[in-house]
């Protein structure tokens, strides 16, 4: 096979692993694990009663939303580069695919208690509610069919649970502070080690020159001519983009494992083996 072939070989084989990895039947937390005590907590709704388990699996649900999302971005940038397209559009799903998993890396942090970690979601549904009613709005809809995901909904909701209301225009709750989308991304990249391609990424994204011209790596010379810019594939660019969208998916599986327990079981050493498999395929291929 050949360089585009085996990475797109990689993707595929790492997407594959950890879809199995989120499945169903595998969405489970070990005895004594962290979630395990987060989902016994002892918090109690505005009428009293317990919150049981359920706000924190919709915590733990969306952050496998999230994950499974970066392993659709995967597939879809296996396919782009199994036929050596340019990479904008390559760049483009890997972005997209680096802030779900900023979302999980911040959802999932370690160290947080079930209330801090419900305010976290909190924060991101009231954000998301901000935005899908404003296009609701852009489309003449009726704005009842946000449903449960309006702002005074999601307000509600936390009402109900007995959390306090958002604070400095919907940006914090409890002293859990949303982040803004460019810093949470980079916080995650920082500690996976995916250094500038976010910034690069989103020049191609919003269409930047510097993002036109990444569509444009090949030139010519004819003789006695100007250089010749042509649009091509560039095997450098799409081997760091891979890198990202792997590092996408794996970074979410880091911080479901431990929050979930799941070093304890036999997965654990599956998980080492694909880790080291991504090193020694990705070195091994870089131009």
């Amino acid at each position: 096979m050949g360089f585009y072939d085996e990475l797109q070989t990689l993707l595929d084989v790492v997407a594959g692993r950890v879809d199995q990895w989120i499945a169903a039947d595998a969405w489970t937390f070990e005895p004594g694990s962290p979630a395990a005590v987060e989902v016994t907590n002892t918090e109690t709704r505005a009428d009293g009663s317990p919150w049981g388990d359920r706000p924190v699996r919709s915590v733990y649900q969306l952050a496998q939303m999230a994950t499974k999302y970066t392993i659709e971005m995967a597939r879809c940038i296996a396919v782009l580069v199994g036929v050596a397209r340019p990479v904008p559009a390559i760049e483009v799903l890997t972005r997209s695919s680096l802030e779900a998993a900023s979302i999980v890396w911040w959802l999932l942090e370690g160290g947080l208690t079930a209330r801090q970690r419900v305010c976290r979601m909190q924060l991101l549904r009231r954000n998301s509610a901000v935005e899908y009613g404003r296009s609701i709005v852009e489309v003449g809809e009726d704005p009842a069919i946000a449903g449960a995901e309006s702002v005074a909904a999601v307000a509600a909701y936390g009402q109900g649970l007995r959390l306090a209301p958002f604070a400095n225009n919907g940006q914090e709750l409890e002293g859990e502070w949303r982040p803004g989308y460019t810093a949470r991304v980079k916080k995650f990249t920082v500690d996976v080690g995916y250094f500038g391609g976010y910034s690069i990424y989103s020049a191609t994204a919003h269409a930047e020159l510097a993002g036109l011209w990444r569509l444009f790596p090949q030139t010519t010379t004819e003789p006695g001519q100007p250089l010749i810019h042509k649009a091509g594939p560039d095997p450098r660019a799409a081997h760091a983009a891979a890198d990202g969208a792997l590092k996408s998916m794996m970074g979410p599986i880091e911080r479901i494992a431990l929050l979930f327990g799941w070093a304890a079981r036999q997965w654990a050493d599956e998980y080492d083996q694909t880790i080291d498999h991504i090193n020694r395929e990705l070195g091994r291929l870089k131009t």
